[in-house]
């Protein structure tokens, strides 16, 4: 006979399930619009409240999922922190929480986020997360200067996160091919050049100091005084703080000696590295803007226009996780808007939308997907029956208007999903992006709700 420990696990799990596939249908992680009565609302609350439910299983149901999805595969874990803002529910926390502190400008009460996203380098597809971190500062911290943060072992810092990444993300990937670590300028740390990289982790990272070389001279005067090796054109995309346009940018790649930081304890004196440059040529940047300009360090050998190519193209797989945290928080699930009362059920909430909103970047990215990744990494047996029923309603009458992805796989359910949001079916259409699979997923939930009631009716 189970113990009643075991039974009670067994519920928690039901209802971990429950909550992340409420959450899909829905688009929201906000408990109250997931809730359908009283009973849900008061039983999901528990569930992120409940002691028995602590953030390591959390993490450890997210990350578990992405070994079989990596196997043998050469994957890119990309690495970025993000923090979360609940100012506007301030009447709800209390500002002496242990699990909320200073986030953003640190005047703000929150938490910060820090995730590896494991990206598959054939076809750019988000498999799931090798590391996740949730932490908050403490309100009395004192300063940097006070506390002589450089002086501190980099484990005790707060920067530790990008070599913690790296090294855990070795161990849960222990069944791929090869890992490529990738980080924006915060990963520019020398302690993560030396510890990280081995004979199948490489890094790529973003330069952020103009360090020193073992030959006397900087990594800037190096990659200045490198010849521009090739021209590559490149569209950029619309966002925030770029115009949209057809660019060019110079490429160069030059081999490096990075040197050990004065004050650095490790016995390894230099690391060798390539250095890779992409610059935007300035007669294509709109008033206003600042050019394209990276400087890549990598681990990888680069001895060609063809491998400085590849480097780019990795590293500008970065935009995939600042999609992730975009739908995490302000295209679907708008985690900041959850009114729960601790920083503990808070953190852990985001935990469970971290797996769905990659869910929904997954539909997004492979509506197109023609290698036959199957639709039940997402939906559920009676969502696909329904799925299957209505598909037939939303194709048109010409060829063009036809679903044309095999049956059961996640670009034949996109869809279905993108044509509910409003897309009409053309691929000469832009495609669809995350608003309209939400419309899609918001109409579709209703849908299936109306289907199961039936369904449970004529039972």
């Amino acid at each position: 006979m189970e113990t009643n420990e075991h039974v009670i696990d067994k519920r928690l799990i039901k209802r971990y399930h429950q909550m992340t596939a409420l959450m899909l249908q829905k688009n929201t992680s906000v408990i109250n619009r997931l809730s359908c009565n009283r009973a849900d609302l008061v039983g999901l609350c528990r569930f992120v409240n409940n002691e028995r439910v602590p953030m390591d299983y959390l993490k450890t149901q997210e990350i578990s999922r992405v070994k079989d999805l990596s196997k043998n595969k050469h994957v890119l874990v990309i690495q970025d922190t993000t923090d979360f803002n609940y100012n506007d529910h301030i009447n709800f926390l209390s500002m002496e929480d242990e699990d909320l502190g200073p986030a953003g400008n640190d005047e703000v009460i929150g938490f910060f986020l820090h995730t590896g996203l494991v990206v598959d380098t054939a076809n750019g597809l988000g498999l799931g997360f090798s590391y996740i971190n949730v932490w908050n500062r403490q309100w009395d911290k004192a300063g940097k200067q006070n506390r002589k943060y450089k002086q501190q072992p980099i484990e005790s810092k707060e920067s530790y996160r990008w070599i913690d990444c790296g090294l855990k993300s070795k161990s849960i990937l222990s069944s791929v091919k090869a890992i490529t670590i990738v980080a924006d300028r915060e990963g520019d740390i020398y302690d993560e050049f030396v510890s990280v990289p081995d004979q199948r982790t490489n890094i790529l990272i973003r330069s952020c100091q103009n360090r020193c070389l073992a030959e006397g001279d900087t990594l800037y005067e190096r990659v200045e005084n490198t010849n521009v090796d090739s021209i590559f054109k490149l569209k950029v995309r619309t966002t925030k703080n770029r115009k949209g346009r057809d660019t060019v940018l110079e490429i160069k790649y030059t081999k490096v000696k990075i040197s050990k930081p004065l004050a650095h304890k490790s016995e390894t004196a230099h690391v060798e590295m390539y250095a890779v440059e992409a610059k935007e040529k300035s007669n294509k940047v709109p008033k206003g803007e600042k050019p394209i300009h990276w400087v890549l360090l990598t681990t990888h050998q680069v001895k060609s226009t063809t491998d400085a190519l590849q480097i780019i193209n990795w590293y500008s797989m970065r935009w995939q996780i600042e999609l992730l945290f975009y739908t995490l928080k302000t295209a679907a699930l708008d985690i900041e808007s959850s009114e729960l009362e601790t920083g503990k059920a808070l953190k852990k909430l985001t935990v469970l939308a971290l797996g769905v909103s990659l869910k929904i970047n997954q539909l997004r990215q492979t509506r197109t997907d023609t290698t036959g990744i199957p639709a039940k990494i997402i939906f559920t047996k009676e969502q696909i029956a329904l799925i299957k029923l209505l598909i037939p309603k939303y194709e048109g009458n010409t060829q063009k208007q036809m679903n044309p992805y095999k049956e059961n796989t996640l670009a034949w359910a996109g869809w279905l999903i993108a044509r509910l949001g409003g897309w009409k079916g053309y691929e000469r259409e832009s495609p669809p992006g995350n608003k309209t699979f939400k419309w899609g997923l918001d109409r579709y939930d209703a849908m299936f709700e109306g289907y199961m009631l039936t369904k449970n009716l004529c039972a």
